[in-house]
């Protein structure tokens, strides 16, 4: 039995203990992990331009990539929710994650490569808030550090106990963009 959760998760219940160690070794052999970080834990993407044509960007490589990218250089004490939809249609629902990525077309050059509108602060649940748009129009190729510095910033700055939902709400747009920028 495989259960699919609205987060895009598989539980598979009524596993014998006995059994657990044989069903973890299967499932890295083909590609799923069972001990998800924090990051890829609270990742989200949409099918992205793969799969639909509404998408500006694909979301779920640039997902699996900015998760390794992030997994590389911080162990987190809480979770940071990242949400990246492909389009304004919001499958992904990028308005509620901690950070939420909108997929758009960024010029570089002569040519249009995948890129993302980047808002920070948004929270569902307890946590309830609308991500604000922070930095506009950023390549993919250059999302990955920018959201490190705006992770490591959090870090640096936040009060204990503090969530990424309070650190935003408490911090300016401009304080957010110098934080980021001085970092990256």
């Amino acid at each position: 039995e495989i259960r699919l959760t609205v987060w895009q998760n598989l539980l598979i219940p009524n596993i014998a203990d006995a059994d657990i160690d044989a069903v973890k070794e299967r499932l890295l052999d083909i590609g799923l992990g069972y001990d998800a970080s924090s990051f890829r834990a609270g990742l989200v993407a949409c099918t992205g331009s793969g799969g639909c044509k509404f998408a500006a960007a694909e979301t779920k490589t640039h997902a699996m990539t900015l998760a390794k990218h992030l997994e590389s250089q911080f162990e987190l004490d809480r979770p940071i929710n990242i949400h990246l939809t492909g389009c304004h249609h919001s499958c992904a629902q990028h308005y509620i994650g901690d950070i939420g990525l909108l997929g758009c077309k960024v010029e570089q050059g002569d040519d249009m490569v995948d890129g993302y509108h980047v808002h920070l602060g948004g929270g569902w649940g307890d946590r309830q808030g609308i991500a604000r748009l922070v930095f506009e129009s950023v390549a993919f190729e250059d999302v990955p550090n920018l959201i490190a510095a705006v992770i490591g910033g959090y870090l640096q700055r936040r009060r204990e106990g503090e969530s990424f939902i309070e650190f935003t709400s408490r911090t300016s747009d401009q304080e957010l963009k110098a934080m980021a920028h001085e970092l990256v």
